[in-house]
């Protein structure tokens, strides 16, 4: 899939090597950008980011697109929709605006919002699951906005800031969503 897909104000294109970029690789080593990032652990550079997004382009089970601002064509962040199980017709979707200027402005919300459709009506999804750490209060926002319904709470189970915290876990099944 190479076509651009559109909403009110995003583009999303899968991404490749050549959209590794400085910037990019700064969202990722930024402390205040990647506090709620996995990737945190490990400092990232071309090459780690390269491999990243070449395996999730070869894995018939992702799809990883670009979030981009359609007035200027800038990236500003990712929107991953992973762990397709098509038995189960099952997936996992993740997201980061690294654009600190893009925070609070609905992007995320609307990036959800999209890639959810999307996963229902054009890959036959009948269950999408996300998750975020109990202090990404942005993110738990612009999930239940969608129609994500907190359906759990883990607690202590990662460690944030030198300190254990919980994480929620979110679903959406297809006739939650508006179609």
């Amino acid at each position: 899939m190479t076509t651009p897909l559109y909403s009110e104000r995003l583009s999303f294109k899968i991404l490749t090597k050549q959209d590794v970029s400085d910037q990019y690789i700064g969202w990722l080593n930024n402390p205040e950008i990647n506090r709620y990032l996995e990737t945190r652990f490990n400092q990232q550079n071309k090459e780690t980011c390269e491999i990243f997004v070449t395996t999730i382009l070869n894995d018939p089970a992702s799809y990883l697109f670009g979030i981009f601002d359609k007035k200027t064509c800038s990236h500003i962040g990712n929107i991953k929709l992973g762990f397709i199980n098509r038995h189960h017709n099952t997936a996992q979707l993740s997201l980061f605006i690294g654009e600190k200027e893009c925070w609070g402005k609905g992007y995320a919300t609307e990036a959800i919002k999209y890639i959810t459709q999307w996963g229902f009506n054009i890959l036959g999804l009948k269950r999408i699951e996300a998750g975020c750490y109990e202090a990404n209060m942005g993110s738990l926002r612009a999930f239940l906005k969608v129609g994500y319904i907190v359906e759990g709470f883990k607690r202590s189970c990662v460690d944030s800031d030198g300190q254990r915290v919980g994480c929620f876990c979110l679903g959406i099944i297809e006739s939650d969503c508006f179609r």
